[in-house]
């Protein structure tokens, strides 16, 4: 089966750990609220990080 452009793309998107994005100058004033929202075990994408902070600020945190 062919792989779709959506595949394709989220596997180019580099990802993170939740160490790296709060050592991160672009998350250094949201470093309490990271900690938060942000599974220890888990990688995440820059997109992935600013659609949470964008959640939890008008309130649709569902984890």
């Amino acid at each position: 089966m062919a792989k779709t452009k959506k595949e394709d793309d989220e596997k180019e998107k580099p990802v993170f750990s939740k160490e790296s994005l709060l050592n991160s100058k672009k998350y250094m004033f949201q470093k309490d609220l990271l900690n938060i929202l942000l599974k220890d075990t888990k990688e995440y994408t820059l997109e992935e990080v600013d659609k949470k902070i964008n959640e939890f600020k008008i309130g649709i945190v569902k984890e």
